[in-house]
Order: C-alpha cells, then structure tokens, then sequence
C-alpha cells in the first residue's frame, strides 16, 4: 500500500516556496556558525585540559568535539550549495540537499531516542522532583518540535525539486514540438523542370508544416 505525499505550494501557508527555502538555507548557516564557534571554543578548552589533567574523559570530550566540529563544516558547506542551488535553480543541488536532509533527520532521530532515554533512566535514578519532570518535558517537546520542523522542510524541499522538474520537463517538450517548415515556390519549380518556363509568374510560396501527431490534434 502506497501513500501519496501532499505537495506544497507555499511555505509556512503564505510564503512562495523557493523563498521560504532560501531563508532556511540562511537560517541554517546561520545556526550551523554559532555551533561551530562554540565548539572551536570548547574544543581549545578541553584541548588545554588534556594536557595538564590525566583523566581520560577530557580525550574522549576532545574527540567527540572535533567530530562535531568536522560535521558542522560539513554541515556549512553543504547549506552554501542548497542555497545557490534554490537561488539558481539548479535541480542536482536541491536533490543533493534532499538527500542529505532525510540522512541528518534519521540520524538526529536515532541521537534524539537515545538522549530521551537517557533521560528517562535519569528521571527514574533517584527520587523524582519538579526539576526532573520539567528537564523531561523539555527534552522531549525539544526533540518532536526538531523532528517535526526537519520532516516538514524534507516535504517543502520535495515539493520545490517536482515543482522544477514539471517546469523543466514543459520547456522540454515544448521545443521539441516546434515546427519544422519546408518552404516551395512556383521559380523552385520551374528551375526543376530544367528551366523551360520563361515568364515571370507570381511567387506564391507555401508552407508545409510538419509536426507530431499530438501537436496536431492539440
């Protein structure tokens, strides 16, 4: 059984489509900077603390930080191309994003059920307060409103990469079916019967336009 994705023609109901897009692009590199001079930050600290303490929880911190440091500019590099691709129009980008956005959203799933977990071991390891039910209910609005906000962006870029595919498609066959015209005169005629006729008769030109089938009957 197959289920049909509605398509979008509007961005958060009012906006045009592409431009919503092209607003998260930004939105996102803007985002995906301040992540990244938090964890350059972060990163120099834990790195000093290695070097003076022996504990080796400050290494695994030093290595978990510059993975998240190497994804973030990965991170940057690829909202840089989905927002030329939404500028310019370019399908193979907003495909590429496409992709990638459905990957970030089944990891950030995964990240998300095992934080939520954690916390619900948490909750449950000692005697439950205020502070822990609100710590819980925090973690999971925070992770259904992610999901929620990345699944609808996956839906609107979806929407936007058939919407040019349509269009590209229309000009597509749009030029394949202009007309080829073979044009004949009554001189052409005369010069392929050897020339015999001298008298000046009046041109009158014809054109034959050969199309398809479904042209014609359009």
């Amino acid at each position: 059984m197959s289920v049909e994705l509605p398509l979008c023609t509007r961005c958060c109901l009012c906006f045009p489509l592409r431009f919503g897009l092209i607003v998260w692009g930004y939105l996102r590199l803007v985002i995906s900077a301040l992540v990244l001079v938090v964890a350059e930050r972060a990163f120099s600290k834990t790195l000093t603390l290695t070097k003076t303490e022996s504990e080796v929880i400050y290494t695994v911190y030093v290595v978990l930080l510059g993975i998240l440091i190497v994804f973030t500019l990965a991170d940057i590099l690829v909202n840089i191309l989905f927002v030329i691709g939404g500028h310019r129009k370019v399908l193979k980008l907003l495909r590429a994003y496409y992709i990638y956005s459905i990957v970030l959203w089944i990891k950030t799933t995964l990240a998300g059920l095992a934080l939520i977990g954690y916390t619900i071991y948490w909750f449950f390891l000692e005697e439950i307060d205020e502070f822990r039910v609100w710590v819980l209910v925090v973690d999971v609005s925070t992770f259904l409103g992610q999901m929620l906000i990345q699944a609808y962006m996956i839906l609107l870029i979806r929407s936007q990469i058939i919407k040019l595919k349509r269009i590209f498609a229309f000009r597509f066959i749009k030029n394949a079916m202009d007309c080829e015209c073979a044009m004949e005169s009554d001189e052409d005629a005369d010069e392929i019967n050897g020339g015999k006729s001298n008298k000046f008769s009046e041109v009158k030109d014809t054109a034959e336009c050969i199309c398809c089938d479904k042209n014609t009957n359009d």
